[in-house]
């Protein structure tokens, strides 16, 4: 009698390997992703990642950059441009509860921006960066909420008033609580939070956000014994006035024989 051949008892060549296989990913979501990769590593390590060490945190073969990137320093001034672009900023800012009380939605506030300040510190840090690079044409971003990269050749020019406009209108109500306009509290609450937060001007000692809001907001809340002693802005004068006047007075602000500062705090 005849055997029957069994069918092979060997399993069927897997598939596995195949479905496990990342899809591959459009040009514009890998270099999202290696930027990504390299703004972690830049800060993680505290300079400026090799191209093995992109390749290893964002999980590609070393090559990979390359068919993306024209060269290294390309992916670095995207990562750049990425990590100082304000769109995820303003969208965080969009999200604070506009019925908080003003210190909780100023402490709020203050939070992002400390959060940003610190980034960008350790960034320029790691990159030998001396000062912010020109912002990029950032309006798409602003209505994204992240980062959007624009057509190669784009002019970089500043776009700041959908931020500042965002952050206004935190304390469009609550004129009547301050000895000054809205807007000059966030100047000056910005300036602070710069300086508060930065560990070099802190000695290490950075202040907390809401350490940072008190100093503030206890000096510019209005009270029946608030100083008039002039060197509070009268109510409604602003930033842009008070800086003309110094320009045409100069030795208003700086009287004869006394020391002018080196340079003025830089804003963000």
């Amino acid at each position: 009698m005849s055997r029957v051949a069994s069918p092979s008892s060997s399993p069927p060549a897997s598939s596995s390997s195949a479905s496990q296989r990342a899809a591959p990913m459009a040009a514009d979501d890998r270099r999202d992703a290696l930027v990504d990769a390299f703004v972690r590593v830049a800060r993680r390590e505290g300079r400026a990642p090799t191209t093995s060490e992109i390749a290893a945190e964002a999980g590609v073969a070393e090559g990979t950059i390359y068919r993306v990137f024209a060269s290294k320093d390309q992916l670095e001034q995207d990562a750049v441009q990425a990590a100082f672009c304000p769109g995820p900023v303003r969208r965080r800012i969009t999200a604070v509860d506009p019925e908080g009380s003003l210190h909780d939605r100023l402490v709020a506030f203050t939070r992002i921006m400390q959060a940003r300040f610190t980034e960008v510190f350790g960034l320029m840090g790691a990159l030998g960066l001396t000062e912010p690079p020109n912002r990029g044409p950032h309006l798409a971003c602003y209505e994204a909420g992240r980062h959007v990269r624009g057509p190669e050749g784009d002019a970089h020019v500043p776009v700041h008033q959908p931020l500042l406009d965002t952050v206004h209108a935190l304390l469009v109500h609550d004129d009547d609580e301050l000895i000054v306009p809205g807007p000059e509290l966030v100047h000056r609450l910005r300036l602070f939070t710069f300086s508060a937060s930065h560990p070099g001007i802190t000695d290490g000692a950075v202040l907390t956000p809401e350490e940072i809001v008190d100093t503030v907001l206890l000096g510019l809340r209005r009270r029946d014994d608030a100083p008039t002693n002039g060197l509070t802005p009268t109510p409604r004068e602003s930033v842009a006035s008070r800086a003309s006047r110094a320009t045409r007075h100069p030795s208003h602000d700086h009287p004869a024989g006394a020391r002018r500062p080196d340079r003025e705090a830089p804003s963000c």
